[in-house]
């Protein structure tokens, strides 16, 4: 076996095996934070250097390419760098599971029913208003230079995300409701009918992202899959989103499975480029990302943002930015090495806290978010829209919302009570 060879199969063995330790107990899986970040790491990482060293053995089309992109005196330095990354991810999470190891069994109230009412109205209004105003420009197909359709698309998105926030609130909050009730309640229909709109304009993976959202609070609040049953489930998956890819793109259904292989492949071809051109740097300041934060500004008040926003001066020749590449130009390896320590901790801290519904929403999102939006998106999406907007704020504002009603309808029964006594007492 070649170096090469030897450092592609550490590359994979070594994130299966961390990843099947932490996951899998009794022949059952829990699908966590580990599991997520171990398939993103595969799938968008390392997929692209296994293709590249077996290139002469894989038939595909873009094979004679890939080879000339993707230099024989770059694969050491990227698979050396994929794996101490991962090592550090790794350390930094048997870190946390030891601090944290003990789970706090402090329940918290559940969110009223009438506020997660509200946001639901108030998520189908701005839907369907959305898709009124920015009618014209979902009507093309999306483009790495039609800044109109990606800001309409994000702004549809952010209205079904929002749907989608509120049924994981609804589901956590009451364990005790069978699948088939709560598929039928008003909450998961709005946002069943919202994620069809995303899977028509192809934001299948924002779709995807979700449903593992939900095998996540399964797995973690219910009971385990059987390890059988998630290698099914993921064929499946794959297949019915590879079959919507290719729908889309009005090509044959046979090629469902192929559809799906080609997503690691190109939007890896953000990474060979900024490894030929650039290389691997050891310590960067995160400026892009500072820059970044803007995206937080809501597309339907600020449609211009992303016109606005400056982009990264890499190769995204598809619109997708290889997250190697973000932390590449963010951090170098030092900084990437000491984020990917840090990043898995807060997980383990939320995971011993999933008794209260704000902590299991932040923990069940942003584990969810691992498996493609933080691998294949650019920081300003993945970190700082899906992340801390989508999975932190927004549920910490429902949450609060929550709760000042609470607190108000008890002030106001108090107070109601203490006028009946007056009223009895003159």
């Amino acid at each position: 076996m070649t170096t090469a060879g030897l450092l592609a199969l550490i590359a994979v063995v070594l994130p299966c095996w961390y990843a099947y330790k932490r996951c899998v107990s009794h022949g059952r899986v829990e699908i966590n934070h580990v599991a997520t970040f171990s398939f993103g790491f595969l799938f968008y990482w390392i997929t692209p250097l296994v293709v590249r060293i077996c290139v002469a053995k894989v038939n595909f089309p873009m094979a004679s390419l890939w080879s000339s992109l993707f230099r024989a005196r770059l694969i050491g330095p990227y698979a050396l760098s994929c794996i101490a990354l991962y090592i550090c991810f790794a350390v930094g999470d048997s870190l946390g599971l030891h601090w944290f190891r003990n789970p706090l069994p402090r329940p918290s109230p559940r969110v009223p029913r009438l506020v997660l009412s509200f946001v639901t109205i108030a998520g189908c209004l701005l839907l369907v208003y959305t898709a009124f105003v920015f009618r014209a420009a979902l009507s093309r197909n999306a483009s790495p230079t039609d800044l109109a359709a990606q800001a309409a698309r994000g702004a549809v998105t952010s209205c079904v995300i929002l749907l989608g926030i509120v049924c994981i609130i609804w589901t956590i909050d009451r364990p005790e409701l069978s699948w088939r009730r709560r598929l039928g309640s008003s909450y998961f229909l709005a946002f069943i009918a919202g994620s069809l709109i995303m899977l028509w304009l192809g934001s299948r993976l924002y779709v995807a992202s979700f449903l593992v959202m939900f095998a996540i609070y399964q797995t973690s609040f219910r009971r385990r899959f059987r390890l059988s049953m998630v290698a099914g489930g993921a064929f499946a998956l794959a297949l019915f989103f590879g079959a919507i890819g290719m729908w889309r793109e009005e090509g044959d259904l046979s090629g469902a499975l192929f559809n799906v292989a080609e997503e690691p492949m190109l939007n890896s071809l953000s990474l060979v480029h900024h490894l030929r051109y650039n290389g691997i740097s050891w310590l960067n300041n995160p400026t892009q990302l500072e820059r970044d934060f803007l995206n937080l500004a809501p597309s339907l008040l600020f449609p211009n943002k992303y016109a606005v926003l400056k982009k990264p001066k890499v190769f995204q020749p598809l619109g997708g930015l290889n997250s190697f590449v973000s932390f590449d130009l963010n951090f170098g390896m030092i900084g990437s090495a000491l984020f990917l320590f840090l990043w898995p901790i807060p997980f383990r801290y939320l995971k011993s806290r999933l008794s209260a519904t704000l902590y299991a929403t932040i923990y069940v999102m942003c584990s969810g978010w691992l498996a493609f939006t933080f691998f294949r998106d650019a920081f300003s999406i993945s970190l700082v829209k899906a992340i801390l907007q989508d999975s932190i704020v927004l549920p910490l504002l429902i949450v609060a919302f929550g709760s000042l009603l609470r607190v108000s309808c008890s002030r106001s029964r108090i107070e109601g009570v203490g006028g009946d006594l007056q009223a009895e007492t003159v």
